[in-house]
């Protein structure tokens, strides 16, 4: 999560809202993003609705990694990657790359 915050920018050219999508509790998020005051979001999902929706559950939590979805909820691609974060600069091309796909 550090490190999309630090290199939040690397997607600002797209016209995409960013969201952090977490099992954890609304009041255990709000203490995490008070904490680390990202330009992003936390979603609070216990019912795992959304990573669902985004094939992004673990055992008992959400798999990390990232997902592209349409204005309609559409899931355009998920990536199951522990390392994005590390990786921000791949992490990035894919989601650019998918992102230019999404609008042909």
């Amino acid at each position: 999560m550090v490190q999309l915050k630090e290199n939040v920018g690397k997607l600002k050219d797209m016209d995409v809202n960013i969201y952090a999508v977490s099992s954890d509790t609304v009041e255990h998020l709000s203490i995490l993003h008070q904490e680390m005051k990202p330009p992003f979001p936390f979603l609070s999902d216990p019912e795992f609705k959304l990573i669902d929706h985004l094939d992004m559950r673990g055992e008992s939590v959400a798999k990390r990694g990232y997902a592209l979805m349409d204005q309609k909820g559409k899931v355009i691609f998920t990536e199951v990657n522990d390392h994005w974060g590390e990786q921000i600069d791949q992490t990035s091309k894919q989601i650019h790359d998918e992102y230019k796909k999404m609008e042909e």
